[in-house]
């Protein structure tokens, strides 16, 4: 009646980062180590995550049990809210070295709540209370709340489309959020674009991203990414283009190295948390970063 799968990943980057008004900066890190246990409880799936970050302290990720009722899914703990598709793809199985900027910036995070669901075969609907964007581990505040929901299609065997809408309502503020994502897959070629706008009552946020990937051989995936949008009270709007490359040693073991160039300046309202890049006030910034990546 209780089964237990442990299973998890490393990541070991290094970075290189200066140009612009960047004085250069690099060197080693493991921006993660992850341990997951996951499985079943008497027909109830469940799933614990945690992790390690550079400064030694352990930070828990995702803690929730899992089931079917009267014909929907549900969730409950603490996971990711339906909102963002870049941010409900694996840490492990991000396109790029890191997720994007955007992504850091606009994501939900993970946020503690209850979700329900309806696959439709040809795709889904999932609906979620929650505690608001990226309150996990207690992080959100008192009497805060967040409503979300995301619909998820394949319209043709070669292309998805996606969008999800969220009311956060924070006590002391509140905002709307939306975000519309695409996908589509010709052979070996791989296409994405997605845009998130924020409303808020100081002024309205947005940015949209574009990747296109294609996998040269069974191991190796070229890629090319770019970001761009717009803060109010930023001086410069986000533009950062990033070009890699993806290479499995074996399946489990994954090389990622990529090169970005920023356009503009990269204002102090963006979140950069372990993307590499830093704040900066002129064009010419550029980014190296090489990964490998174990997962068992």
């Amino acid at each position: 009646p209780v089964t237990v799968n442990v299973h998890g990943f490393v990541q070991t980057r290094y970075t290189y980062n200066g140009g612009g008004s960047v004085e250069a900066n690099h060197g080693f890190s493991i921006p993660s180590a992850r341990i997951i246990l996951d499985g079943e409880v008497y027909g109830l799936g469940y799933k614990v995550s945690g992790q390690w970050n550079d400064g030694g302290e352990f930070d828990l990720k995702d803690a929730y049990g899992t089931g079917t009722l009267a014909g929907l899914d549900f969730k409950f703990g603490q996971f990711k809210s339906p909102f963002m598709k870049e941010v409900l793809v694996s840490r492990a199985d991000t396109l790029m070295v890191d997720r994007s900027i955007v992504a850091y910036t606009f994501g939900q995070g993970r946020s503690q709540g209850v979700e329900l669901g309806k696959d439709f075969g040809i795709g889904n609907v999932k609906v979620a209370y929650t505690d608001g964007f990226n309150s996990a581990n207690g992080a959100g505040v008192a009497n805060g709340y967040a409503l979300t929901a995301r619909a998820e299609f394949d319209l043709a065997t070669w292309w998805n489309l996606g969008g999800a809408v969220s009311w956060n309502d924070l006590d002391t503020t509140d905002y709307w959020t939306y975000t519309v994502d695409t996908g589509i897959h010709f052979g070996a070629l791989d296409l994405t674009a997605a845009y998130t706008g924020v409303n808020h009552d100081a002024g309205d946020n947005w940015a949209a991203t574009f990747t296109a990937a294609y996998q040269c051989m069974d191991n190796l995936q070229g890629y090319l990414a770019y970001e761009y949008g717009e803060l109010e009270g930023s001086d410069d709007n986000l533009s950062v283009v990033t070009v890699g490359a993806n290479y499995w040693i074996n399946d489990n073991v994954k090389w990622t190295t990529d090169v970005g160039y920023s356009m503009n300046g990269i204002g102090a309202g963006w979140n950069l948390a372990d993307t590499g890049w830093s704040g900066s006030t002129d064009s010419g910034e550029y980014l190296v970063r090489t990964q490998i990546q174990v997962k068992f």
